[in-house]
């Protein structure tokens, strides 16, 4: 019933931006393979979509993103049976895997309505060296549009603290915890990333970081804003998302 009600102001253009990091180099050496989260990506793209927004994809270069392999892992999906149906999305949407790049999106911002960028660690290799994507996320944060920032993506507004007016100073946000962080340095990547500690940096960036238990669904929303703390959280995320989006589409 909740989407039905989302819908009813249905038609928004909302940007999906992703990484197209493939490797990440950690601080001890290590190469490991990287890129976005599938379910951080596919949860909200499908609910977006199927609340009647439409969706335009972006990548730094233009270049189709990569999956990271860890994210194809069952314990990081509430719904398994939307794995291969989200391969398969990536395999043959032809828009998916022909991208604006962010350059293009920039010179023509004015078209999209929201944005959202799923995380995984190939957001902390690419997009959080990237001065584009923090120029975008200034623009709509300055025309109060709906963002979007799942997990990871939350530490691009560590950029945006560099402005001297920053528009999103002092918001409720989340991210992955610290001691997600944590445990994905020890267990699973078996090194620290060379940018890490994110919600320590936001709270030292003027915002206001809150974390839940670790694998806890954890949404924050202020006012456009919408931030996430992990895959867990995809459900949640995706119906306060299109919430903001309907509440914008009023306002228009």
């Amino acid at each position: 019933m909740a989407l039905q009600t989302f819908s009813s102001l249905a038609g928004e253009n909302v940007l999906f931006v992703l990484t197209t990091a493939d490797k990440q180099e950690l601080q001890n050496g290590k190469v490991r393979d990287t890129g976005f989260f599938l379910s951080e990506f596919y949860v909200p793209y499908k609910e977006i979509i199927d609340a009647g927004h439409k969706v335009v994809f972006a990548t730094i270069e233009a270049k189709a993103a990569p999956i990271d392999p860890e994210s194809l892992k069952d314990d990081y999906w509430n719904d398994k049976s939307l794995i291969e149906e989200a391969l398969n999305f990536t395999k043959n949407n032809e828009a998916f895997n022909q991208p604006l790049s962010l350059k293009q999106v920039l010179e023509n911002l004015n078209q999209y309505d929201a944005i959202v960028i799923p995380g995984g660690q190939g957001v902390m290799v690419d997009l959080i060296e990237n001065k584009t994507i923090s120029q975008i996320l200034l623009q709509f944060a300055l025309a109060k549009k709906p963002i979007g920032l799942i997990c990871h993506a939350p530490a691009l507004l560590i950029n945006l603290a560099k402005f001297s007016n920053n528009p999103l100073e002092d918001f409720d946000v989340t991210s992955v915890s610290i001691f997600e962080e944590l445990y994905i340095e020890n267990f699973i990547m078996k090194g620290k990333a060379k940018h890490r500690l994110i919600r320590f940096q936001l709270n030292d960036s003027g915002y206001d970081a809150h974390s839940a238990l670790p694998k806890m669904s954890h949404v924050e929303k202020d006012r456009f804003l919408v931030t996430n703390q992990n895959p867990f959280s995809s459900e949640e995320f995706s119906a306060v998302f299109l919430k903001t989006l309907l509440e914008y589409s009023k306002s228009k």
